[in-house]
C-alpha cells in the first residue's frame, strides 16, 4: 500500500484517524469508505488507494490496536519483575485502561473474531503476542509457585475474559 503523501499529508492516516473518530462517533456498521471520503474532502475513490474494502481498513485499524496493546502489556510486565501478582495485576490495570483510553479501536480489535483468521496472518500474530504476555506472566507465576498449578493456556483465557468484560463495561459506561 502506498504511503504517498497528498495535499493534506499522509491521507492513508487521515483515513484512519477518521474512521476512528466516526466509529467513536456513531458506530463500525455505518462507516463508509465513501462517507470517509467525503469527510476529509477527497474524492471518493482516494481511499480504495490505499484500502480496496471497508474491511481491509478495520483489520488495518486492529493491527495497529493489537500492536499497542501489546506494547502496553509488556511495559507493564516488566514493571515488576520478581513480583508475579503485581505483574498479573500490572497487566490487567493496562489492558483495561488501554480500552478505556482507545475505545474506538478496542471496538474495531474485537467487533469481528472473524477477522483474525487465517485471512489474515499479521493481524493473528499481533493478537497472539499480546495474549501471549498474560499467558508468559501466568506461566513464569506458576513456575515460581505463586500461582495454582493448573492448565496456564485456561488460566490465561480467564483472566483475559475477565479483563475484556470489564474493558467493555467500562468502555460501554
Amino acid at each position: 500500500m502506498s504511503t504517498k503523501a497528498y495535499h493534506h499529508g499522509d491521507l492513508r492516516q487521515k483515513i484512519i484517524d477518521e474512521s476512528l473518530a466516526w466509529i467513536a462517533q456513531e458506530n463500525i456498521v455505518s462507516l463508509s469508505l465513501r462517507g470517509i471520503a467525503r469527510r476529509i474532502g477527497v474524492s471518493h475513490n482516494a481511499p480504495y488507494r490505499h484500502f480496496p474494502d471497508k474491511e481491509s481498513l478495520l483489520v488495518a485499524i486492529a493491527e495497529i490496536g493489537f500492536a499497542r496493546l501489546h506494547k502496553a502489556l509488556e511495559k507493564a510486565a516488566k514493571s515488576s519483575f520478581n513480583n508475579h501478582q503485581q505483574k498479573l495485576e500490572n497487566i490487567g490495570v493496562a489492558y483495561i485502561q488501554y480500552a478505556v483510553e482507545n475505545p474506538a479501536y478496542y471496538r474495531v480489535m474485537f467487533s469481528d473474531r472473524q477477522l483474525i483468521c487465517e485471512k489474515y496472518p499479521e493481524l493473528n500474530r499481533l493478537s497472539q503476542a499480546a495474549f501471549k504476555v498474560l499467558f508468559n506472566a501466568i506461566e513464569a507465576g506458576q513456575k515460581a509457585e505463586v500461582f495454582i498449578k493448573h492448565n496456564s493456556l485456561q488460566l490465561a483465557r480467564v483472566c483475559w475474559s475477565l479483563t475484556h468484560g470489564l474493558s467493555m463495561l467500562a468502555i460501554e459506561n
